[in-house]
């Protein structure tokens, strides 16, 4: 009963607790989620930074290519200056030295010097009064004021040292529609070193856009270009501002960025400002990235990011169900073994067909049934012996005094020459002596059992001048069907030595067996003297000599078919008893309920 209790808690506590299932399912993911995030976040970190670097380092490397690309063709128009301002036909013309052959040449040199140069730039080379001219465009109104007043290009070129080439931003529109950014001129000396001319060369913006410009498409990026003093050299996106005081506070191109943290980004609707300064053109070339360029490639990076985390997710859950599922079914497995052994199915076993801790569990387990089943039938072998033993015991107590009464009975049937009387019980002993012979056996049939208590009452009426009548009613339903040795013949016997000897009339002794559901019902009951309820409890717990039968017999069903069965005892003194016993329905020799 204990051991049953404990059972039922056990399956309780099983059914209330947390699977192993779902530990393990859960244990498996969060461990692989942990790293997956923490490989994530480290991930997104050195790709904002990669990103963020990136595009400082490619901006930073477009203005360097830019403007080396724009010196190349300054230094490019510096070796036309230089050549022209060396050329002793123009330094003649310049001091006052000119004819219409002079001319004529210096434009020809003028133009073998810009032939195959980019853009073709407008020269000009002029005297220090402004009166003698040669140009390829026509000379703007700002050099002509510009050289009176000595002010400009002309001021720079004039106090800058000799043997240097100048330049100038400033901007210069022409009728054409062009226009100039850069000045860059020359002062060209006679031969005792006094200043006596200048040579002019502009800039055209067009020239510094297409330098520019390959340097910056596809890219949102913002390049302005400012002299020492923050006026507008190029503004690309507004060229409205060129030639302006330039007072975006954005392009303050002394807040280099500088990134603070491993995660940073650029707030959006702000710019990445790199500023480059070039110490040949003098000017400060910003270039402003908006912070677009940096949110769209991180949301790509995050986008990526969940992707791939959703997708390693989505494999670690299914990785984690094969693997609790490959360690928790075999425990599910076991559970279910044990609980049909439990039932007492020693034919159930393991097969995990494992080399691991869960094979080696399911091996010693299926050993460990074994080693049970084998103790179990050793023990049932035991208890059929005993069982035997304590028939033989029982048949042992009604051998020696029945066999002697029968025995005296049939000395005095002879003496009396009742033949027919010792015939009877001649043959009657027989029966019951072979039955005790065959006591091997326990089970008998009904049909048999009946048999053996005829052959008993036929005797014992012989004994007791038929003192007594016998009714035998048994349903044919049941002749055929197994029941236990002597479970009848030690209540007939308590009928007639304790109920019917003592009474003055005729006794009668009633037996019934009827078929109650899948139970099979006995009834033993006779009109003899009765027992009061303490006789009854202390015949049913006795061993002494007189009741050990009885007692055997409520012990014996109960040991072989449970505690539901069994013998019942009911008595009226004066009156008679009844007894009651209850057997399984079985159909066969086999015992059902061990």
């Amino acid at each position: 009963m204990t051991s049953s209790f404990q059972n039922n808690d056990m399956e309780i506590n099983m059914k209330k607790s947390f699977p192993l299932f779902y530990k393990l399912l859960i244990s498996f993911i969060v461990c692989g989620i942990i790293p997956l995030i923490i490989i994530s976040i480290l991930i997104y970190g050195l790709s904002v930074r990669f990103i963020n670097d990136m595009i400082y380092e490619q901006t930073r490397l477009n203005l360097t290519n830019m403007h080396q690309e724009l010196n190349v063709i300054l230094k490019d128009y510096e070796d036309i200056m230089i050549t022209l301002q060396s050329d002793e036909t123009i330094m003649n013309a310049l001091s006052n030295d000119l004819t219409k052959n002079n001319e004529n040449k210096i434009y020809e040199k003028i133009y073998d010097a810009l032939k195959n140069r980019t853009g073709k730039p407008p020269l000009y080379i002029l005297n220090t009064t402004g009166d003698v001219i040669f140009s390829t465009n026509p000379l703007p109104h700002i050099y002509e004021t510009g050289i009176k007043n000595n002010w400009g290009i002309f001021r720079e070129v004039t106090q800058g040292n000799d043997g240097t080439t100048t330049i100038y931003p400033q901007k210069i529109n022409y009728e054409e529609g062009k226009s100039s950014l850069l000045s860059m001129g020359r002062k060209i000396l006679d031969s005792k070193g006094n200043p006596i001319g200048y040579v002019i060369i502009d800039v055209y913006r067009d020239t510094i856009i297409n330098i520019f410009r390959p340097h910056i498409n596809g890219v949102p990026i913002h390049i302005v270009v400012l002299d020492d003093y923050d006026y507008t050299v190029l503004d690309i996106q507004n060229p409205n501002m060129e030639g302006k005081f330039q007072n975006a506070t954005y392009l303050n191109h002394a807040k280099d960025i500088e990134f603070k943290g491993f995660f940073s980004e650029l707030e959006r609707d702000s710019y990445l400002t790199i500023s480059y300064k070039d110490t040949y053109s003098k000017t400060t070339t910003i270039a402003n990235v908006h912070s677009n360029i940096f949110h769209q490639l991180n949301g790509i990076v995050k986008t990526l990011l969940i992707i791939g985390c959703f997708i390693s997710l989505l494999i670690c859950c299914l990785i984690s169900i094969v693997l609790a599922e490959h360690i928790s079914n075999p425990m599910k497995q076991l559970i279910y073994i044990m609980s049909k052994v439990e039932k007492g199915d020693f034919s159930a076993y393991t097969s995990f067909n494992r080399n691991d801790e869960i094979g080696a569990l399911g091996t010693y387990f299926n050993q460990m049934v074994l080693q049970l089943k084998k103790y179990l039938d050793r023990l049932m072998e035991e208890q059929n012996k005993l069982r035997v033993t304590e028939i033989k015991m029982l048949q042992a107590q009604i051998n020696p005094h029945f066999l002697y009464n029968t025995l005296d009975v049939i000395k005095w049937s002879a003496k009396l020459n009742k033949t027919e009387e010792v015939t009877s019980i001649v043959t009657n002993l027989a029966k019951i002596l072979r039955n005790s012979i065959d006591c091997e056996e326990e089970y008998v049939s009904v049909r048999k059992s009946i048999e053996f208590i005829n052959s008993y009452l036929a005797i014992q009426k012989i004994k007791y001048n038929d003192k007594f009548d016998v009714n035998i009613d048994i349903d044919p339903s049941i002749l055929e069907l197994k029941t236990l040795r002597l479970i009848l013949q030690p209540f007939i016997e308590n009928a007639i030595i304790h109920g019917l000897t003592y009474i003055d009339h005729t006794g009668l002794i009633t037996i019934i067996g009827e078929k109650d559901g899948d139970d099979i019902i006995f009834y033993i009951i006779d009109n003899g003297v009765g027992m009061t309820e303490d006789t009854i409890k202390r015949i049913s717990k006795s061993t002494n000599d007189n009741h050990i039968g009885i007692y055997n017999v409520d012990k014996r069903i109960k040991l072989y078919y449970g505690d539901k069965y069994g013998v019942h005892i009911e008595s009226i003194e004066e009156k008679g008893t009844k007894v009651t016993i209850k057997i399984p329905y079985l159909t066969g020799g086999d015992n059902q309920y061990d």
